[in-house]
């Protein structure tokens, strides 16, 4: 059902094709990498080798590997992180997507004065351009002016940095498409898009659904109390030691507390955050992602079969709302929840996109 393309990182060539197979969940999702193993048999069903050029064309952190379907759409991209080798005859790639190349690079000094937001962003991954790997920018501005001091002896990582700036009070989606360069299909290009205050289409009528009895044959509905998800006081946590840690104010859910719910308090830390004006917006912004808890719908999905016409994991965009319909004794739903992630299984025709409620931002 899959295919799987071996590219050249930088260039976004196409090298080769190899009958790879899915050893573990590829995962993706909306601000962060996501991640997942795949493998190569080495001998096809007679015993012959099915490549005698792989070891060449799958090279950690120099190879991008394409998971395409039917109709040639790009389904999952991961590059290679090691190559394991043992006694049996198949090698196996564990890969995380194109956003984990912001993780080895560090920022270095930048100074922006009441800059738009999504050019602070894009000026901190453009620094990545030296010994980079070729990316396209889609970053329109947000309207949004702030105020961000950098120095290299920080020792701060470009991807820490973008994640703090887009998770701020009216922060931003952020991603890095992979899709194809031409018509031929002989080669991709590596979008890095933003989207203000979201990326995707968010409408009470999206085109695709997800439908228990249809393509939904299992799901897991995280309750909005759950450890992580829901607390009453929050503090967003800086640098420092001691008594010279910067912290934020607090923020309190005063209206929950005067009903009766004990005190719950969350913290996180960010990491090379000394300015408290920055942590205030921090916490602020945490605060709306767990104060009366979140939302969240796993679904277990099947792509169609046949003549079957109902939606597959290549018709999903991040970011784009999909209309969750499920008619069980245990819940009843049906609402319009963008989609913020998703797992492909190892199970042919298996996928798990997760949906959270509209207005409801997770982090």
């Amino acid at each position: 059902m899959y295919r799987f393309l071996i590219c050249e990182f930088f260039t976004g060539k196409v090298l080769d094709e190899l009958p790879m197979i899915i050893a573990s969940d590829l995962t993706r999702y909306l601000k962060m990498y996501g991640e997942g193993t795949l493998s190569l048999p080495l001998f096809d069903g007679r015993g012959q080798l099915v490549s005698d050029t792989w070891e060449q064309a799958i090279l950690p952190m120099r190879s991008l590997i394409l998971v395409v379907d039917d109709a040639d759409r790009i389904v999952w991209n991961g590059v290679p992180q090691s190559r394991g080798r043992n006694t049996s005859s198949k090698v196996s790639f564990p890969c995380r997507t194109t956003e984990a190349a912001l993780i080895g690079r560090y920022v270095p000094d930048l100074d922006f004065a009441k800059k738009d937001q999504a050019r602070i962003f894009q000026s901190v991954v453009e620094s990545m351009t030296a010994g980079g790997i070729g990316l396209d920018y889609d970053c329109p501005n947000t309207g949004i002016l702030r105020d961000r001091t950098y120095a290299t002896a920080d020792n701060a990582r470009v991807y820490d940095r973008v994640n703090e700036l887009s998770a701020v009070l009216q922060g931003f989606d952020w991603t890095i498409d992979v899709v194809w360069g031409d018509d031929t299909h002989s080669w991709v290009r590596k979008i890095v898009r933003t989207g203000y205050p979201h990326l995707g289409n968010r409408t009470e009528h999206p085109a695709h659904v997800l439908e228990t009895g249809q393509n939904i044959t299992d799901f897991d509905y995280q309750e909005p109390w759950g450890e992580g998800q829901y607390a009453t006081h929050v503090v967003a946590v800086g640098d420092g030691e001691g008594v010279d840690r910067v912290m934020s104010d607090p923020v309190i859910d005063h209206a929950r507390e005067a009903a009766g719910w004990p005190r719950v308090e969350y913290r996180k830390a960010f990491s090379s955050v000394k300015d408290k004006t920055t942590l205030n917006s921090h916490a602020r912004a945490l605060a709306g992602y767990v104060f009366g808890g979140q939302q969240v719908l796993t679904a277990t999905a099947r792509n169609p079969l046949g003549a079957e016409d109902f939606t597959s994991l290549g018709d999903l965009t991040l970011g784009d709302a999909a209309r969750v319909i499920v008619d069980t004794p245990q819940l009843q739903l049906n609402e319009a929840w963008p989609v913020i992630g998703w797992s492909l299984t190892p199970k042919t025709g298996i996928y798990k996109p997760t949906m959270a409620r509209i207005g409801e931002p997770v982090e």
